[in-house]
């Protein structure tokens, strides 16, 4: 069933038209399209905010052998500027106004599920430069905004209270009986597993390089709960990444353990993985434009 809002052109409330002109941030330019995902099935949109705290806010905060190669910072010059300025300013609006940020974020979801002529849903990658828990981020939805989500964007059902993302997409994939949108994210972080997968929120945990404790206390901890690790290897694009990877550093005790590599660079939708005890394999990607080092890079390699 392809949604059939009733009026499309339905306005949003004064509140959040004011913080879309305030920000410069609406339903159609809060979430974009990337490369990396251009290879995945799923039609892929992303959050990008400001990585580390280039923004004065720190949305990566277990974030250390990264920072000096994040493909942030990577791209062409001519659009350097402005996308730097458009991250800066997605990141000082949700700190502004996180309820009015994840309505947009919502809305900017639906709009582009509605873009579609088919019933395939997207994919959602809320971290796509930071590394937010958004399991943990309430929001509230208002009578006004409930009934925008059934009158603009045709997603019946009464959304008035209190929600995380998920959990508020999860109820609207009930109310019209098929799933909207696949949620997946990376993470550094330690996170409730459990929760996320109750949420229908697929984490691949990442790691940072062996030097990074933290990291490595976290990624044991992730393999314990199933979840799979990704990590970047200094091979090549079109080179083949090794089909084991040793893992006893990770996982401590007196064994040798290793763990079966897939290779992550075949697509970016990880829901798709295999299952957890698998090290998701990326080739390392050079990037261009970044002042770095080649012990920066093998710093954060596996």
């Amino acid at each position: 069933m392809i949604l059939t809002p009733a009026n499309p052109r339905a306005r949003f409330a004064a509140d959040l038209r004011e913080f879309s002109k305030q920000w410069g941030i609406t339903p159609a330019n809060i979430l974009s399209t990337n490369p990396k995902t251009e290879k995945s099935e799923l039609q892929t949109y992303i959050l990008h905010l400001a990585p580390a705290e280039t923004s004065g806010f720190n949305v990566c905060p277990n974030a250390q052998n990264c920072k000096a190669i994040c493909l942030h910072f990577a791209g062409n010059p001519v659009y350097m500027t402005a996308k730097q300025a458009a991250r800066i300013r997605r990141t000082r609006a949700f700190f502004a106004d996180q309820n009015l940020f994840l309505q947009t974020i919502v809305a900017g979801i639906l709009h582009n599920i509605n873009k579609q002529s088919s019933t395939e849903p997207v994919a959602i990658r809320l971290n796509g430069t930071s590394d937010i828990c958004w399991e943990n981020v309430e929001f509230t939805i208002d009578a006004a905004f409930s009934r925008l989500i059934n009158t603009k964007f045709g997603v019946h059902g009464d959304y008035v209270g209190q929600w995380n993302i998920f959990a508020l997409f999860q109820t609207m994939q009930t109310n019209i009986g098929r799933r909207l949108v696949w949620f997946y994210d990376y993470t550094k972080l330690s996170r409730n597993w459990a929760k996320c997968a109750e949420l229908d929120y697929h984490i691949t945990f990442s790691f940072d390089g062996w030097s990074n404790a933290t990291n490595l206390r976290i990624a044991k901890r992730a393999l314990q709960n199933g979840v799979n690790i990704a990590a970047a290897f200094a091979v090549k694009k079109g080179k083949t990444l090794p089909t084991l990877a040793d893992v006893s550093a990770i996982v401590g005790g007196d064994n040798l353990t290793f763990l079966p590599v897939f290779d992550g660079d075949l697509s970016d939708f990880r829901p798709a993985d295999p299952n957890g005890g698998h090290i998701i394999g990326l080739r390392f990607k050079l990037p261009h434009g970044i002042e770095h080092t080649n012990n920066d890079k093998m710093a954060f390699c596996f």
